[in-house]
């Protein structure tokens, strides 16, 4: 299995090769790859092209840009559909920049564990992402 990830260059933060290591302890004979592009609009494109020879796509993307993040979510939905390769689009908030050096570790730490999982979930156990009715205090 090949997973490719891909961001840009002014994302303020770059995990991927924590991201890959904690992967490729859960997934044996993973593949990884990843692109960074110069800017953001460039991802939908390197998305595209990365579906050739992918089997899954991580994009991540930090925007603080709503109309952005929009125009990113649908160009990469409709690649996703197009080329029917699984994609998880994490195309976030900053909540990176503004903080120091301890925390930054902390949150990055955090980030990799998150998407980790989450990728591990996608690909072989879809039931963890099951509604839960809400519970009421009777």
């Amino acid at each position: 299995m090949k997973i490719t990830f891909i961001a840009y260059k002014d994302n303020p933060v770059n995990f991927f090769k924590e991201l890959a290591s904690e992967l490729s302890k859960k997934i044996s004979g993973l593949e990884l790859g990843e692109r960074f592009v110069p800017l953001i609009e460039d991802i939908p494109e390197v998305a595209q092209e990365a579906t050739e020879d992918s089997d899954f796509i991580f994009i991540f993307a930090v925007t603080d840009d709503d109309e952005e993040k929009k125009m990113l979510d649908a160009k990469l939905i409709d690649v996703e559909l197009k080329t029917n390769v699984r994609m998880l689009k994490a195309i976030v908030a900053d909540e990176f920049s503004d903080i120091d050096e301890e925390e930054y570790q902390i949150e990055k730490d955090k980030t990799v564990e998150k998407y980790a999982q989450m990728v591990v979930d996608i690909l072989f156990n879809e039931t963890a992402f099951e509604p839960q009715d809400k519970e009421f205090d009777l």
